[in-house]
């Protein structure tokens, strides 16, 4: 993954949009210079805060495993992270696997265990090792297709665990609400204590708002995107070791994973190199 400066740019004109709104519907041209004075700690108040990401983790860890929780929690960090995959990525797999079609034709049993030992981390290695075994076909593909699945499957449980954070984050932040205003409530021989308090007693809702809509749900979307995008890379380079399987042409292998890609002018060019050989 690597940071995206459009995503950066993006969230920060949106969030200087809403600040903007804020000052001209409150009329509170001279935010800033309040939020360093003294008025500032109304916007900053932590029993609010540990109130809703309290009540959030409690949510959380007693429904989804605290290995998953971890995760979710880590990848607040790749909010502006996007996945490596796309037309280009693809395009150099497809280079890939004409590569390997040519090494397996030319001595199949060593470079299979040389690719299997190479890529064991990724799909392409765990195909690799069963392409060197009895399986038929269509055995192999199964098998790939709940390799893919599986992998896929991991990474949607930190997307649900996630989208969980999102959805109970206002409930508590109500919570919260609800509590300082029973507190407020029980002094009301003192009205002029009471501006402050339901200020006070407003801001767990804020809180709990803002970080539902602001980052746990923008989050899970974005990592739900770079896992279809990941499993779709997958489901490509499964393809093509099953057509290597079958001994399939360098041509047809081409052709046929063209498909999947974005169209392009004049695309055909980066593969020639991959077929000097079947040329020759």
């Amino acid at each position: 993954m690597r940071i995206s400066v459009a995503n950066i740019l993006g969230v920060l004109i949106s969030l200087g949009l809403i600040v903007f709104g804020v000052m001209e519907v409150t009329g509170s041209s001279d935010l800033i210079n309040r939020w360093l004075g003294s008025s500032g700690s109304r916007f900053l108040n932590i029993p609010s805060l540990a109130i809703v990401l309290g009540g959030v983790m409690n949510a959380v860890f007693i429904t989804y495993q605290p290995k998953y929780i971890g995760k979710a929690f880590l990848s607040v960090f790749l909010i502006f992270n996007h996945s490596k995959t796309n037309n280009k990525r693809l395009k150099q797999d497809l280079v890939k696997i004409l590569e390997w079609n040519e090494l397996i034709k030319s001595n199949r049993v060593k470079s299979l265990n040389s690719l299997a030992e190479e890529h064991a981390k990724e799909v392409s290695g765990f195909l690799f090792s069963l392409l060197s075994t009895n399986y038929t076909q269509e055995e192999i593909e199964s098998f790939g297709t709940v390799n893919v699945e599986e992998h896929f499957y991991r990474k949607m449980v930190i997307v649900d665990v996630l989208k969980a954070m999102g959805a109970s984050a206002p409930a508590f932040g109500m919570f919260g609400t609800l509590f300082g205003l029973i507190v407020m409530l029980g002094k009301l021989e003192d009205p002029s204590g009471m501006g402050p308090g339901l200020a006070a007693a407003l801001i767990t809702t804020l809180y709990g708002i803002s970080v539902s809509r602001f980052v746990f749900y923008p989050i899970a979307h974005k990592l739900k995107q770079i896992a279809e995008m990941d499993r779709f890379r997958e489901y490509f380079l499964m393809e093509g070791i099953l057509m290597i399987n079958e001994k399939r042409s360098a041509f047809y292998i081409q052709d046929r994973l063209n498909s999947y890609l974005q169209r392009e002018p004049n695309a055909d060019e980066i593969y020639q190199p991959a077929l000097a050989a079947e040329k020759a």
